[in-house]
């Protein structure tokens, strides 16, 4: 399963991939520091899952889901946001936007494996 994880924050980068790591299933984790990149990426790897923070330079996770909806290519990639932000309203407006899910900061293995069994339907 290829992941596309995308976070500003390298630490956070590497917090959220060893998490995945540890929920012991075959991933391969790309990495990419803000929307645009993460873009640019998509359409190269098509990643089954993109995992991303909101906000960050350059383009935020909000206008990336938003490009992932708009492009044909890429429209079917669920996108899994994973933010801070524990505002009552934002995990609304962000699937309505087109995000398949809302998960907050700090997250563990655990929670990740059921959101990625409950999203793509995977066993371990």
């Amino acid at each position: 399963m290829q992941i596309l994880l995308v976070d500003d924050s390298p630490v956070m980068r590497r917090y959220v991939a060893r998490a995945l790591e540890m929920t012991g299933m075959d991933i391969t984790i790309h990495e990419a520091k803000n929307g645009r990149e993460a873009i640019g990426i998509a359409f190269r790897v098509r990643p089954d899952l993109i995992i991303t923070d909101l906000n960050m330079p350059e383009m935020s996770g909000e206008e990336l889901v938003e490009k992932v909806y708009e492009a044909p290519e890429l429209r079917g990639t669920p996108v899994l946001v994973l933010s801070a932000d524990r505002s009552l309203n934002r995990p609304r407006e962000l699937l309505h936007a087109g995000a398949i899910a809302y998960l907050t900061k700090p997250v563990t293995p655990e929670v990740l494996k059921r959101s990625l069994t409950a999203i793509l339907g995977v066993r371990a």
